[in-house]
């Protein structure tokens, strides 16, 4: 994250609010009409005091009703959220600044502001003076994953007496993204695999032999004793023996996310394995950025973000199960794929002919690796023994298929904790416990 970023998070833009109306109250109705029956009885029973009372109450609303108009007139509000990206469940804190640039100050104000994720929220503040500024805060926890706006904000404003009140509506607004969680991964070295792009023995072969395979030209500050003198003669450039390629290579992540794939219970408004593969993706692609790997990741819906790590966890924050019930868009990303390229696929193997076009793409060995997901376990309850064992011979069958296509295949299921999984997700060897 930027300090650029930062610094336009915390500033507070104020924007004037759109007035809506200016009218009497309960209470300023209540003045005009005593005010009224006062001043008739004053003049017919000829009580000057009646009459006096009676002016006094009919003349109070209107410099509270002229007050209350110029107060409110140039009355300012804006939103900030700090921080304005959080994890699931984590707390944020809203600041809600209100200025006052008129000289004449204001009544007490009524706040209703909308919030995300429930009912507005309602809330008193006194006066603000003249040319003053106050900030109101309070917090925001709690939150699901997804993008919501703070905002926008009504304020009803009143004079000291409460005899005329002035409804207005603020258009600012504040945006609050809610990344997935994101579970803690070991910094376990990556298999030689990856690093290389495949085991050795699945390297190409070139037509001078096995040692062209292993071989690059000479680059300024080579060791010279790793010139290999065969190959530089044959080229014509000084070519050296590369022993180890460098591990900073690029990692696609696929995610799943097909409607019919995460069964909804009833009652529910959200899959519990929809969130667990989401938290799975965000933590792994955010951890082998971290790790100076080129990530990129892509949705079932066809969403896509490369490098940056905030950027890949907003896109998270705005997945959603995708109304498809192919995975067209995953297979596309793997076409064109570099040997120096890893896979991570979290996949849903409840329907192997879904699964089928990234089954038969052949991978290097070792060099991808899917975490097939079991969701029925996250609500066992709903399935039927029946429709369970249909299930799980179906994962098995796309498990398999997998395998033969030289991928890794780790089961995700309900109680599976990600970190305890991640040295299985990294294994150098196919043969992955069941």
């Amino acid at each position: 994250m930027t300090t650029t970023a930062q610094s336009r998070r915390e500033t507070l833009t104020t924007v004037a609010t759109a007035h809506k109306r200016v009218a009497l109250s309960s209470r300023g109705r209540t003045f005009i009409t005593v005010g009224l029956i006062s001043t008739t009885a004053g003049l017919v029973l000829g009580v000057t005091d009646l009459q006096r009372v009676g002016v006094l109450l009919l003349a109070l609303p209107i410099p509270a009703w002229f007050a209350v108009r110029q107060s409110r007139a140039g009355l300012r509000i804006g939103h900030a959220v700090n921080p304005a990206r959080i994890v699931a469940g984590a707390r944020t804190e809203v600041r809600l600044v209100l200025s006052n640039p008129n000289s004449l100050g204001t009544g007490p104000l009524r706040i209703t502001e909308t919030v995300p994720g429930g009912r507005p929220l309602r809330f008193s503040v006194s006066g603000i003076r003249g040319r003053q500024r106050r900030t109101v805060a309070y917090p925001l926890d709690g939150q699901r994953r997804g993008r919501y706006t703070v905002g926008p904000t009504a304020v009803t404003a009143s004079d000291p007496f409460g005899l005329v009140v002035a409804d207005s509506r603020s258009g600012d607004t504040a945006e609050l993204i809610v990344q997935p969680r994101r579970d803690a991964l070991a910094p376990l070295a990556l298999p030689m695999a990856w690093r290389d792009g495949g085991t050795h023995s699945s390297h190409s072969v070139g037509s001078g032999g096995s040692d062209d395979a292993s071989v690059r030209e000479y680059r300024h500050g080579d060791d010279l004793r790793k010139i290999h003198w065969r190959s530089t003669a044959r080229s014509g450039n000084l070519m050296v023996r590369q022993e180890e390629r460098p591990w900073h290579g690029q990692t696609l992540v696929l995610l799943d996310s097909r409607t019919n794939a995460y069964p909804v219970p009833p009652g529910e408004h959200e899959s519990e394995a929809f969130e667990w593969a989401v938290s799975a993706a965000a933590s792994i692609s955010s951890h082998l950025a971290e790790r100076g790997r080129r990530v990129s990741l892509v949705s079932g819906s066809g969403g896509v973000a490369s490098e940056d790590t905030q950027t890949m966890l907003d896109l998270l924050a705005d997945t959603r199960p995708a109304l498809r019930a192919d995975v067209e868009p995953l297979t596309d990303a793997l076409n064109g794929l570099g040997r120096d390229s890893s896979v991570f696929a979290i996949l849903v193997g409840d329907d192997p002919a879904t699964l089928s076009g990234i089954a038969l793409r052949p991978r290097l060995p070792g060099s991808a690796v899917s975490l097939l997901l079991k969701p029925w376990t996250f609500a066992p309850q709903y399935f039927d023994q029946a429709r369970t064992l249909a299930l799980e011979t179906s994962w098995q069958v796309t498990a398999d298929s997998l395998r033969v296509s030289g991928w890794r295949v780790v089961a995700g299921e309900a109680g599976t904790e990600l970190p305890a999984i991640w040295p299985l997700l990294l294994a150098s060897s196919r043969a992955v416990p069941r």
